[in-house]
């Protein structure tokens, strides 16, 4: 027999071709929206953060505190001021604004859930003033998980923070147990600015970070220097029982200490060198979930940045995912396979007759 030359048909090529054009399509076209896994607890932790933040602006508008419809364009009362005797340094106003998405509270149970923590579970949980709503965020996703929490709240704040020295976070928290939001509560409190030690402030800011954290029964941790704070946290989180995860919203003094460490899920004994809390929990073996860039998480989650209007709970791609047909897909491929085989059969066939003939 002749050594074949020749190449399957033009014919046959376009008519396979053809069929698995039209076969791909219909694939295409079988993609539908489901829930994404944890539909339910995301959608309650972020419905949670609305009804605290609608809380927030009530209680603003109450106390007679003017919002800047300029710089908090949604009118949340969560963005405070450029500067007051609590601010402690700059702050990026459109990470603030970003904050205030509810459905921060639903990267949060991401995140969670990612780490395998289980109702009673005990967390601890490094919190600051700067970043009111996205506080508000990791409470409500913890309630929704009934989750146990060990909390240190950095009270003062950045610009455009919880900075309004009659409303601070400690008060914010206070608000919400009082209205049965959730009932955490700091555990202690500390002063915050450089090095977590008040530095930055002025005598008149740490006096009224002081009368905060009286009327609102927290205990106010004070340190000589960062190292110190670093070490009186950690005895604070280790004296309170097996700590399962570390939780670090936007913190950077004691959480970093001089070194970044990864955004969102750290797993642990990922962070080798450092002396600050991310570093120390991850050489425990404890996982850390790192909340300190609001706009890259946003981003990373497909959440607006600086959204205006806000979205409502439930909005986004952390609640849906899309789907093809898995028994179309296996469909297809029996099909093709079936064509092929025929196509190659009958070229096969053709060209023996042809060289029996020649």
């Amino acid at each position: 027999m002749k050594r074949r030359q020749g190449k399957i048909s033009i014919l046959s090529l376009s008519v396979v071709t053809l069929i698995t054009i039209g076969l791909m399509t219909l694939e295409l076209n079988s993609k539908t929206r489901v829930e994404a896994k944890y539909h339910k607890e995301k959608l309650d932790a972020a419905r949670t953060a609305q009804t605290a933040f609608a809380h927030v602006k009530k209680t603003v508008y109450e106390m007679g505190i003017p919002i800047d419809r300029i710089n908090d364009p949604n009118e949340t009362g969560l963005i405070g001021l450029q500067y007051s005797p609590i601010t402690t340094e700059r702050g990026d106003l459109d990470a603030k604004l970003t904050s205030t998405n509810s459905n921060f509270a639903a990267l949060v149970i991401h995140y969670l859930k990612q780490t395998g923590v289980r109702k009673n579970d005990t967390v601890a949980v490094l919190l600051t003033g700067s970043y009111p709503a996205l506080n508000i965020s990791v409470m409500s996703a913890m309630k929704t998980l009934e989750l146990q929490a060990v909390i240190i709240t950095s009270v003062s704040s950045s610009m455009w923070g919880a900075n309004f020295p009659e409303l601070t976070y400690l008060d914010i928290e206070a608000l919400c147990r009082s209205n049965d939001i959730f009932k955490y509560k700091s555990t202690v409190a500390t002063f915050g600015g450089e090095d977590d030690v008040g530095r930055g402030l002025s005598p008149a800011g740490r006096e009224i970070i002081e009368e905060a954290a009286m009327r609102n029964g927290v205990s106010l941790l004070t340190a000589a220097n960062l190292d110190e704070a670093i070490q009186e946290k950690m005895k604070i989180y280790e004296s309170s029982g097996r700590i399962r995860l570390f939780v670090n919203a936007a913190e950077k003094a004691t959480a970093f200490a001089g070194l970044d460490g990864d955004n969102g899920l750290i797993k642990p004994h990922s962070l080798k060198a450092g002396n600050g809390l991310l570093a120390r929990f991850s050489r425990k073996g404890i996982p850390v979930i790192n909340l300190a860039d609001i706009e890259l998480l946003a981003l990373k989650s497909d959440l607006p940045l600086a959204p205006l209007p806000l979205p409502n709970p439930g909005e986004g791609r952390l609640y849906y995912e899309y789907r093809y047909s898995v028994p179309m897909a296996v469909a297809i491929v029996l099909i093709l396979a079936v064509i092929l085989f025929v196509v190659l059969r009958y070229d096969i066939d053709r060209y023996l007759k042809r060289s029996k003939n020649d």
